[in-house]
């Protein structure tokens, strides 16, 4: 199998256009919020920005490998729930220190994604079905374990949260870097076409011997796992939890800004450049918002409407890559002559088209081909 990175003769791809439609659109956003409020071009406005949605950020990055690779979940808001109200209980009621703490907040997403792992990675159940019963099933559980809010976390933990390094907050530096990592894996490991061909086609990536099951069940448990250290971030940085409310919405916003940043929905294309953009819109949205005194109600119907918007972007897309493709085919044909081959005048593969700029192309084109040799 040839994996190859894209080139810029194979045209304008739909991720290419929603991250810039998207870039443009978080300049206009930026620009509005600066001229309705002083405060939100203050360098301290951007650490609350970047502060407040780390714990967003850090499951973002899980978040986005698995949608690539065809798989989803909706259970990333529970698990943050239940890590950060264990976190809070072992430091308070437990008495237990900041290690085994955290530890044990960890080991509590490590254990969702665990079982989404098993149901939706090896035993191939439908992931929007599993991952929205564990939604339900992990909030639940952490009601049945504590319902009443726990606050006042003993040892370090709430300074570590508040900490800075070089004047960015520890919690957002943790964020940077699980971007940083993400497209490290992407853009360097093999794994990271495996993904782009599985999620473009699962059949063709199985005949051509790819693990389809063992890498989506690694994904679920990372998945689990960001939770995880989410839950511990964001326990830590409000010095505890409630049960109730803590990462309640959080797989809607970390979904919407997935979606924003172009990743197709039905997998196998996405950057996490993109993501990352989106990531900032989303933070800028929010805390915007907030500095003019609008509502709750309205943060909320605002969130709903950009999750439709990141929809809408995304089929807007393929729609105008598709049409680009096609209008440079049809211009190469009447370039080359009548007698040119339809194959030669376009100079690229159909499947490079669907490339994502972030991993090597023709990871879903050409295992295809190479599964049906």
């Amino acid at each position: 199998m040839n994996l190859r990175r894209p080139t810029s003769a194979q045209g304008f791809r739909p991720e290419w256009i929603t991250n810039n439609v998207l870039l443009v659109a978080l300049v206009l956003l930026c620009s509005y919020f600066a001229a309705q409020t002083p405060f939100f071009l203050d360098a301290g406005n951007a650490k609350v920005i970047l502060q407040n949605n780390a714990t967003l950020g850090i499951v973002v990055v899980a978040l986005t490998c698995l949608v690539i690779s065809g798989g989803v979940d909706l259970s990333v808001g529970s698990a943050v729930g239940l890590s950060g109200t264990l976190t809070a209980l072992a430091s308070v009621e437990w008495g237990l220190g900041d290690v085994q703490a955290a530890g044990i907040g960890v080991l509590a997403g490590v254990g969702v994604g665990l079982v989404n792992g098993i149901l939706c990675g090896l035993l191939e159940f439908n992931p929007v079905i599993v991952t929205l019963g564990m939604l339900g099933a992990v909030r639940g559980l952490t009601l049945l374990i504590h319902h009443d809010q726990v606050f006042g976390l003993n040892g370090s933990l709430p300074a570590l949260a508040s900490a800075q390094i070089a004047g960015i907050p520890v919690i957002a530096v943790i964020a940077l870097a699980a971007f940083a990592v993400g497209a490290v894996f992407l853009r360097t490991t093999v794994w990271g076409p495996y993904l782009f061909a599985i999620g473009t086609n699962r059949e063709a990536a199985f005949l051509a011997g790819l693990p389809v099951r063992a890498l989506p069940f690694a994904l679920y448990l990372l998945s689990g796992t960001t939770a995880g250290i989410a839950g511990v971030l964001l326990a830590a940085r409000l010095n505890g939890a409630a049960p109730g409310q803590q990462g309640i919405n959080l797989e809607l916003q970390a979904l919407t800004v997935v979606l924003l940043g172009g990743v197709a929905f039905s997998g196998g294309r996405g950057r996490l450049l993109g993501v990352f953009t989106g990531w900032i819109f989303l933070g800028v949205l929010e805390n915007g918002l907030t500095l003019t005194n609008v509502t709750p109600f309205v943060e909320t119907l605002v969130e709903g409407l950009a999750l439709v918007f990141a929809a809408g972007l995304e089929a807007l897309s393929t729609v105008l890559a598709t049409r680009l493709a096609d209008r440079r085919k049809a211009v190469a044909r009447l370039s080359a002559g009548p007698g040119a081959s339809p194959i030669m005048g376009d100079g690229a593969a159909p499947g490079g088209e669907t490339a994502d700029g972030d991993a090597p192309d023709s990871a879903g084109g050409e295992t295809a081909v190479a599964a049906g040799r």
